[in-house]
């Protein structure tokens, strides 16, 4: 099964932010200000939708992992996304998956992850301060 908009939607990313054009099944890792994020394509079963990885650095706090858990339960995240750490480098992670639809405009997804960054970057301390 192809993917009908993931190649279109990294072209309109790259047109809008002057970026070199990265392959439909590359994982491909990007700055959005000061954090990293892993984009990786859907499997062939969902060829439309973006795994997106935002790490969030690393902290070593005492509840960390419990305030972690108790962030991924929480019913009223919109994205469905939940928090973890990375196995190789231990960093704190959000984990979420986009489908990409016609009306997916690759031109403002930048804009978009930029603002579910500072949204989870105020969930996740906002569970460390309870």
């Amino acid at each position: 099964m192809n993917s009908e908009h993931y190649p279109r939607v990294i072209q309109e990313w790259c047109a809008a932010t002057g970026m070199q054009a990265w392959g439909a099944h590359d994982d491909m890792h990007v700055e959005i200000g000061d954090t990293l994020i892993g984009l990786i394509h859907g499997s062939e079963q969902e060829p439309d939708a973006l795994q997106v990885y935002i790490d969030l650095g690393h902290l070593e706090l005492p509840e960390l992992h419990r305030s972690l858990l108790e962030q991924n339960v929480m019913p009223e995240t919109i994205d469905h996304g939940c928090f973890g750490l990375h196995p190789i480098t231990s960093s704190i992670v959000y984990r979420t998956s986009l489908m990409l639809t016609a009306d997916t405009n690759g031109a403002t997804l930048p804009q978009e992850l930029n603002a579910l960054i500072q949204t989870v970057r105020a969930r996740l301390e906002q569970s460390l301060m309870n």
